[in-house]
């Protein structure tokens, strides 16, 4: 996401050029604000985290409407043809190598789909909101997924370019829309990536946390939950483990 915004900014102004320092002060603020946030009293976690998976699937949706809607390309649309029978062979490997290795690149977007099983024995009645939450975040992720991929199987027009550039989503936006359309794709999707990042954070790093700190009875770990029972498990809200203070 630190990368995605410098790119931004470096594309409207040609004379900033992004320095890999930056990129990690950036990436190091965004981890910051989402450990605050993350540390906040659960009830308020679990609203935040509610407005943004509310605002991440309206601005999938918006952006999977509005790129074949104001795309800028002549014809609009890639044909069926080339589409579904011309394949971009940017390895080695022998095409349906190829074609196999193109859905490793899907394994980061599954990474999230097991954090129902983590949160299950969190929940008050995790015996119907665990398998909900598995079958709405496979489901619907797999429907509007693909309906954008096939959005940008049939807009795109420059494979190569996208492939070189630093941040092929940008360069993708920028490639078939015009510049404030573009921006605006891509201002979303940081927003998303943000709070897909908190998320994340919640559902990973409070699992392990707590493990850790609970399940110890070391003397750093009673001291860390005595004087910072908020920060050291990430979240707080919980009684039992503000009342050990």
């Amino acid at each position: 996401m630190a990368a995605m915004i410098l790119a931004v900014a470096s594309l409207n102004n040609p004379d900033y050029s992004v320095e890999n320092y930056q990129i990690f002060l950036l990436t190091s603020l965004i981890m910051l604000i989402h450990g605050v946030i993350s540390s906040m009293p659960t009830l308020y976690i679990a609203r935040f985290n509610a407005v943004g998976t509310t605002m991440n699937m309206l601005m999938l949706f918006v952006v999977i409407v509005l790129i074949p809607a104001a795309t800028t390309n002549s014809p609009k649309f890639t044909d069926s043809a080339t589409v579904w029978g011309t394949i971009t062979n940017g390895t080695d490997w022998p095409d349906g190598i190829a074609i196999l290795m193109s859905f490793v690149s899907v394994i980061w977007t599954m990474s999230g789909y097991d954090a129902p099983f983590h949160l299950a024995e969190e929940c008050s009645n995790a015996n119907v909101a665990s398998p909900r939450a598995i079958v709405l975040t496979s489901g619907v992720g797999g429907v509007l997924g693909w309906a954008l991929q096939l959005v940008i199987a049939y807009t795109v027009t420059d494979i190569g370019a996208i492939i070189d550039a630093d941040q092929p989503w940008a360069e993708f936006c920028y490639q078939v829309l015009s510049e404030k359309a573009a921006m605006a794709v891509v201002a979303m999707t940081i927003c998303c990536a943000f709070m897909m990042g908190q998320g994340c954070m919640v559902a990973a790093c409070t699992y392990l946390a707590c493990i850790f700190l609970i399940g110890s009875s070391s003397h750093i770990c009673l001291r860390a939950r005595r004087l910072f029972p908020t920060f050291s498990l990430l979240v707080s809200g919980a009684p039992s483990y503000q009342d050990s203070s």
